[in-house]
């Protein structure tokens, strides 16, 4: 949940509001049902293979190294880039809610960066613990929102039902597709489970049931109170909709969601993707110098490297006035064509099994239909791809070299 529970919550509902306008809540809706499927088939592939690698160890097995290395770049350049979209989410909603300049936001980014970095460096029990703390927390505050927002939803909000028709739904889709990021993360930290067996799939279900329900009725409220476009709030849609209903100054109680949602969605994606990047070091998909360390288990050098390329991505949105609107749908397109391989590697590799094979199929299934709302974004993708061949090509002639000189 600490994954899944993220920075979409703070600005997703406002802005696929105004672009599918009431028909967003279908949209909100199909991703949740899609979340089940594609929650399931990766829990049950992460206990048969138990790796750090996750996605990217099971799409090693379906389709071959090569196709393994890219969705672990795929990977890092999500993470590399994505990380920054959540931390300015984040800080947008405490200068929204204190009235600061808008230029501190960054430098609040820049903060929630470096403390999911450092919260890690104590190991997993200690990222575990904050996880747990943060994703709880901030479900208690949005079901106290959704509760007090339904007996103000108002009739008239939701027509004309869908004023930008089919295509603003899809568009929708691409941009809730950020907000159900997380599902993978799982298959990353299997290894640490005390006992993998009883509690992946069990905390899997909670997790999918639990926000599917509390992502499609924030929707709703928001739709139904009419708290997003111009003069809504914006920037900020959920810390309008608690002023509208919680009745006291919101101000330091949506700073206060903002952070924890922020804060715990960093926390475990440096957690589960230093890992990654640990396993693709060692396997030789990535420099091994990457693959360092600590006495804590925490792989350091990866989580530097991440921290790194977001700080330096800040820096530069801070350069070009960039907001995480502008910046979402990089990572987001990455992350789809991810989901869109993974799928298909798990209908390869549960094609025996019955119920693993059907929520595969349909898992893909949903993801390909998606993926081409994306459209000029695809092209990350395909140069991610392109630079991790090249990588792989250089890094086999240069051993191949080294062997050659060695003999």
């Amino acid at each position: 949940m600490g994954a899944v529970l993220g920075s979409g919550i703070l600005i997703l509902p406002g802005y696929t509001a105004e672009v599918a306008g009431p028909a967003s809540i279908l949209s909100w809706l199909l991703l949740s049902l899609l979340s089940i499927p594609v929650a399931y088939t990766f829990a049950r592939l992460a206990l048969r293979f138990a790796h750090f690698g996750g996605l990217a160890t099971m799409i090693r097995h379906a389709f071959g190294p090569v196709w393994g290395a890219v969705a672990g770049w795929w990977f890092i350049v999500w993470v590399g880039t994505g990380q920054t979209v959540v931390g300015l989410t984040g800080a947008a909603y405490v200068t929204h809610a204190f009235g600061l300049p808008s230029g501190w936001s960054f430098g609040i980014a820049f903060l929630f960066l470096l403390a999911a970095l450092l919260s890690n460096f104590g190991g997993m029990r200690v990222s575990g613990g904050v996880s747990l703390l943060l994703s709880g927390a901030v479900l208690l505050l949005l079901v106290a929102t959704i509760a007090l927002a339904l007996p103000r939803l108002e009739p008239s909000a939701f027509t004309p039902f869908a004023p930008h028709g089919a295509a603003g739904a899809g568009r929708a889709c691409v941009l809730i597709f950020w907000a159900f990021f997380g599902w993978e993360s799982i298959t990353h930290l299997v290894p640490e489970f005390r006992n993998p067996q009883r509690d992946v799939l069990r905390s899997t279900w909670a997790s999918v049931f639990l926000i599917g329900a509390v992502y499609t009725l924030l929707a709703v409220v928001t739709i139904g109170t009419h708290t997003y476009g111009s003069g809504a709030g914006t920037d900020a849609p959920l810390a309008a909709l608690m002023s509208r209903t919680i009745g006291f100054s919101a101000a330091a109680a949506t700073a206060a969601v903002a952070c924890i949602v922020c804060l715990g969605t960093l926390n475990v994606y440096v957690a589960s993707i230093s890992r990654l990047g640990h396993a693709l070091a060692a396997e030789g998909q990535l420099p091994r110098w990457l693959g360092g360390v600590n006495r804590r288990g925490f792989p350091y050098r990866t989580g530097l490297f991440l921290f790194a390329t977001n700080a330096v991505e800040l820096l530069l949105s801070y350069w070009r006035s960039l907001g995480a609107d502008k910046l979402i749908l990089l990572p987001t397109t990455l992350g789809i064509c991810l989901y869109v391989l993974a799928s298909l590697a798990c209908v390869k590799l549960l094609w025996h099994d019955k119920a693993g094979r059907w929520s595969a199929l349909l898992a893909a299934l949903c993801c390909l239909l998606i993926a081409p709302f994306a459209r000029e974004f695809l092209l990350a993708p395909l140069l991610v791809g392109l630079a991790c061949w090249l990588y792989l090509r250089w890094r086999r002639g240069r051993e191949r070299r080294t062997g050659r000189s060695g003999s």
